[in-house]
Protein backbone atom coordinates (compact mmCIF):
# COMPACT_ATOMS: atom_id res chain seq x y z
CA UNK A 1 0.00 0.00 0.00
CA UNK A 2 1.43 3.04 -1.07
CA UNK A 3 1.47 6.13 1.34
CA UNK A 4 -0.47 9.35 0.39
CA UNK A 5 0.25 12.98 -0.58
CA UNK A 6 -0.19 13.88 3.21
CA UNK A 7 1.51 11.51 4.47
CA UNK A 8 4.62 12.35 2.52
CA UNK A 9 4.52 15.79 3.00
CA UNK A 10 4.55 15.43 6.84
CA UNK A 11 7.19 12.58 6.37
CA UNK A 12 9.24 15.37 4.20
CA UNK A 13 9.01 18.46 6.81
CA UNK A 14 11.85 19.49 8.29
CA UNK A 15 11.81 19.31 11.66
CA UNK A 16 15.10 20.23 13.67
CA UNK A 17 13.81 20.99 16.98
CA UNK A 18 11.38 18.13 17.07
CA UNK A 19 8.02 20.15 17.03
CA UNK A 20 5.96 17.83 15.46
CA UNK A 21 5.15 14.50 16.38
CA UNK A 22 4.73 13.15 12.75
CA UNK A 23 4.09 9.38 13.74
CA UNK A 24 1.51 10.60 16.26
CA UNK A 25 -0.73 13.20 13.66
CA UNK A 26 -0.25 10.59 11.40
CA UNK A 27 -1.85 7.99 13.42
CA UNK A 28 -4.49 10.58 14.73
CA UNK A 29 -5.32 10.58 11.21
CA UNK A 30 -5.96 7.16 10.23
CA UNK A 31 -8.17 6.65 13.74
CA UNK A 32 -10.52 9.04 13.32
CA UNK A 33 -11.16 8.10 9.68
CA UNK A 34 -11.98 4.85 10.85
CA UNK A 35 -13.98 5.73 13.78
CA UNK A 36 -17.19 4.12 14.34
CA UNK A 37 -18.84 7.99 14.89
CA UNK A 38 -20.09 8.77 11.38
CA UNK A 39 -18.66 12.85 12.57
CA UNK A 40 -15.14 11.98 13.45
CA UNK A 41 -14.68 9.76 10.58
CA UNK A 42 -16.17 12.80 8.31
CA UNK A 43 -13.70 15.22 10.30
CA UNK A 44 -10.42 12.85 9.43
CA UNK A 45 -11.53 12.68 6.13
CA UNK A 46 -11.67 16.11 5.89
CA UNK A 47 -8.11 16.93 7.73
CA UNK A 48 -6.53 14.34 4.82
CA UNK A 49 -8.14 15.87 1.86
CA UNK A 50 -6.45 19.25 3.34
CA UNK A 51 -3.35 18.18 4.33
CA UNK A 52 -3.53 16.51 0.28
CA UNK A 53 -4.20 19.99 -0.67
CA UNK A 54 -1.87 22.02 0.96
CA UNK A 55 1.00 19.09 0.02
CA UNK A 56 -0.42 20.11 -3.88
CA UNK A 57 0.12 23.90 -3.11
CA UNK A 58 -3.63 23.51 -3.68
CA UNK A 59 -4.29 25.80 -1.02
CA UNK A 60 -2.17 28.10 1.49
CA UNK A 61 -1.10 27.87 4.80
CA UNK A 62 -3.80 30.73 5.94
CA UNK A 63 -6.50 28.58 4.22
CA UNK A 64 -5.32 25.03 5.86
CA UNK A 65 -5.02 26.91 9.29
CA UNK A 66 -8.62 28.31 8.64
CA UNK A 67 -9.73 24.73 7.85
CA UNK A 68 -7.94 22.91 10.87
CA UNK A 69 -9.65 25.60 13.36
CA UNK A 70 -12.85 24.92 11.96
CA UNK A 71 -12.40 20.80 12.09
CA UNK A 72 -11.64 22.06 16.01
CA UNK A 73 -13.93 23.97 16.89
CA UNK A 74 -16.78 21.93 15.10
CA UNK A 75 -15.76 19.26 16.69
CA UNK A 76 -14.94 20.62 20.72
CA UNK A 77 -19.04 21.59 19.77
CA UNK A 78 -20.14 18.37 18.51
CA UNK A 79 -19.01 17.01 21.01
CA UNK A 80 -21.51 18.31 23.11
CA UNK A 81 -24.24 16.39 21.84
CA UNK A 82 -22.15 12.86 21.83
CA UNK A 83 -22.44 9.65 23.94
CA UNK A 84 -19.72 9.30 26.53
CA UNK A 85 -17.63 7.03 24.50
CA UNK A 86 -17.87 9.58 21.06
CA UNK A 87 -17.51 12.32 23.18
CA UNK A 88 -14.13 11.08 24.25
CA UNK A 89 -12.41 10.47 21.18
CA UNK A 90 -14.20 13.75 19.53
CA UNK A 91 -11.94 15.42 22.64
CA UNK A 92 -9.25 13.75 21.77
CA UNK A 93 -9.75 14.80 17.89
CA UNK A 94 -9.94 18.43 18.96
CA UNK A 95 -7.07 18.06 21.33
CA UNK A 96 -4.74 16.57 18.76
CA UNK A 97 -5.74 19.29 15.86
CA UNK A 98 -4.60 21.70 18.69
CA UNK A 99 -1.39 20.22 19.77
CA UNK A 100 0.05 18.19 16.75
CA UNK A 101 -1.46 20.24 14.09
CA UNK A 102 -2.10 23.90 15.33
CA UNK A 103 1.21 23.93 17.91
CA UNK A 104 3.59 21.49 15.71
CA UNK A 105 2.93 21.62 11.74
CA UNK A 106 2.06 25.06 11.09
CA UNK A 107 4.97 26.00 12.38
CA UNK A 108 6.59 24.14 10.43
CA UNK A 109 5.23 25.39 6.55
Amino acid sequence: MSTARWEDFIDNLKDDAGILAKDELKTLIKTVRNDSEDFIKKQGEKMERYLDQLAEGEITRAQFEGYVMDIKDLTEMQALKMSVAAKVRAQNLAQGMSDLVIKGLLTLI
